[in-house]
């Protein structure tokens, strides 16, 4: 008998149907990868726009920022494991992933032939979607061979930038918009590189991250590595154990080792530790609901060009209090729904590892302190961030200007199109 043709994407409308936006995201990073921010954003914009009426499909691989992410695709496990070396399909509510089943989930180790048929995969979409946009990050030359494939079938090319380490054109080179989640990165970027860049906002749905209820007990960090700020958090833990052995931080190990960061920085303090009575560590979750209920502060003092953490936009939709470095987007993120924290120039330098003087931190943990003490104030503050929260990171508003950014592009692919076909 012979084999029926898989197709890439399933549930193409009927010709007689009225042509429905489409948009492919082809990146070899998998979405469905909880420890990454970029990754958790890109697919929430993906839902959102078939919400909207668009058309998606989702070419990626088993790659993943750090295999705690791996957490929604372990009930799949089975099936990804029954393909390895082929790709799996994947479905996700209303989204569809089409996979490369890499050996390794690690990006440098993707292999060549792994790499050649994620590109065959992307030349059948091409020609069987006809895609309006094809969106997606990063820069490596598999991208850039994507962007011009795209080009070079007329389709217009989204390219998502959340973070502050492109340089150059080249990666850019065929990327017709640039989107991104803060001000303040749109603004850097112009600066430094001349991009034009598109802010849209966060992509968070408020039902999955909104706690039912708060007891506000806990100091929360998420991630704890040298560029998101854990050797301050090791200091403030270290200074509250002290004088508030009561107030306990909550660290979530998405990413990093706690352990390992305690012994390196408790030790250059002159304290050497292996452990905090005033902490206590969770393992990564898809399911943040229960952790922010929990939370009376979230800390997340980056030392990196932080774009617009994601945990600060669902900070404030909980209407918890941060605590945040004064740059990058973070400041732009909590509005006056926090406290922003001044450093000396040199903690902001890599490898991120030069603390600050401890006298530099009382008025910190003084008002740490007060938020804990006083009612009144800690509940001014709290509805300050909750007012943030909805009318900054609006699911909805920001899917409009998400919409608005790409319309363009599709009435361009639809009428620019050549026909193109592969050999």
């Amino acid at each position: 008998m012979k084999k029926q043709k898989v197709l890439p994407h399933e549930n193409t409308p009927p010709s007689s149907a009225p042509r429905k936006p489409r948009l492919l995201w082809a990146n070899a990073y998998c979405l469905l990868d909880t420890s990454s921010g970029a990754s958790m954003a890109v697919r929430e914009m993906l839902r959102q726009l078939v919400i909207s009426g668009y058309e998606v499909n989702i070419l990626g691989a088993t790659i993943f920022d750090n295999e705690r992410g791996q957490t929604i695709l372990k009930p799949f496990w089975s099936q990804v494991e029954a393909n390895r070396g082929g790709s799996v399909r994947i479905h996700d509510e209303v989204l569809q992933h089409l996979l490369v089943v890499t050996e390794s989930p690690i990006r440098k180790e993707m292999r060549t032939r792994e790499e050649e048929l994620w590109f065959g995969l992307l030349l059948a979409y091409f020609n069987e979607f006809q895609p309006d946009v094809v969106f997606f990050y990063g820069g490596k030359p598999l991208d850039m061979l994507m962007a011009a494939e795209a080009r070079a079938h007329g389709v217009a090319v989204a390219a998502y930038l959340v973070n502050g380490n492109y340089s150059g054109q080249i990666w850019c080179r065929n990327v017709d918009l640039i989107l991104t989640d803060s001000r303040a990165t749109a603004d850097r970027y112009a600066h430094t590189e001349g991009y034009a860049v598109t802010p849209v906002g966060a992509f968070i749905d408020p039902s999955q991250v909104v706690a039912k209820t708060h007891s506000r007990e806990r100091i929360l960090f998420i991630n704890p590595s040298v560029q998101k700020g854990v050797g301050l958090v090791i200091q403030l833990a270290l200074l509250l154990e002290k004088r508030r052995p009561d107030i306990v931080f909550e660290v979530v190990e998405s990413r990093g080792s706690w352990q390992q960061m305690l012994e390196t920085f408790s030790a250059a303090l002159g304290t050497p530790r292996r452990q905090l009575d005033n902490v206590v560590l969770t393992p990564n979750t898809k399911d943040m609901r229960p952790l922010y209920g929990r939370t009376r502060l979230l800390l997340a003092p980056s030392l990196w060009w932080e774009s617009g953490a994601r945990v600060l936009a669902e900070a404030m939709l909980n209407g918890i209090p941060a605590i945040v470095t004064d740059s990058g987007g973070s400041p732009e993120m909590i509005g006056d729904g926090g406290i922003k924290l001044q450093l000396p120039p040199a903690c902001y330098e890599k490898p991120y590892n030069t603390l600050p003087k401890s006298e530099l931190l009382d008025p910190l943990i003084e008002r740490i302190i007060r938020l804990y003490d006083d009612d009144v104030l800690y509940e001014t503050l709290a509805a300050r961030a909750l007012a943030v929260g909805q009318s900054r990171h609006s699911l909805y508003a920001n899917t409009k200007r998400l919409t608005a950014a790409l319309e363009p592009l599709i009435g361009r692919s639809r009428n620019h199109a050549p026909a193109i076909e592969d050999d």
